[in-house]
């Protein structure tokens, strides 16, 4: 079983039992800092879980921080059935916009700009087929081209967006199941069909396990 520690505000982890005893003894983990289990729902005192190995009887005066990279905050915690609903309103508008959300997210949680620009893509594309059909017509070009031209941007950039999604669905297990390990498992499937709404309710269960230590 993993463990986490709470020092103030930051929390760092996660950490194996053995982890959290010997950094107690060395005092890299102070006695009144907190820890809390993948299984539980509150903090408590790291002396709760410290099993059979004393505590320091006296702290370091000034005991080095944990040797540990904070962790990454999750995006907004919209439910995804109220993003299905605005996306139904919107006619996938705002799935694009949620899109951008949740790529923007990726790039902290894997140290990679990639999903954010293929999200980018899409969006470009669209753009691009509008405005080179305006000129197209604009030169009397005949409509078979403009047609090719418009069809082929939003196939390229639609492709490039699922890309896209995709990279987010790699940087959530990446992370999850390494950092913050929970055993995440996204379904590629799920992935392409539903694309963000899919990935929404991932965030809305890893939000719930951050409350309650409970993966439902």
């Amino acid at each position: 079983m993993n463990y986490f520690i709470k020092r103030g505000e930051e929390n760092f982890g996660p950490y194996s039992l053995a982890e959290v005893q010997e950094y107690v003894q060395t005092g890299r983990v102070i006695t009144t800092d907190l820890a809390q289990s993948e299984g539980m729902s509150t903090w408590v005192p790291v002396t709760q879980i410290l099993g059979n190995i004393p505590a320091p009887a006296i702290a370091p005066v000034a005991p080095s921080p944990i040797a540990t990279v904070p962790l990454v905050d999750l995006p907004p915690n919209l439910h995804w059935v109220i993003l299905l609903i605005l996306d139904l309103f919107t006619r996938q508008l705002f799935n694009v916009i949620w899109a951008f959300v949740l790529a923007n997210w990726a790039r902290k949680l894997s140290g990679d700009n990639k999903p954010l620009v293929l999200v980018a893509m899409y969006p470009a594309a669209l753009f691009a087929a509008i405005f080179g059909a305006a000129i197209i017509g604009a030169t009397g070009v005949e409509k078979t081209f403009s047609f090719i031209l418009i069809f082929g941007c939003i196939i390229g950039g639609l492709i490039a967006y699922l890309f896209g999604i995709f990279k987010i669905r790699d940087a959530m297990e990446e992370y999850y199941n390494s950092r913050e390990n929970i055993g995440l498992s996204l379904s590629g499937v799920m992935t392409f069909f539903f694309s963000t709404i899919y990935l929404q309710y991932h965030v809305n269960r890893i939000a719930r396990w951050k409350k309650t230590g409970v993966l439902s």
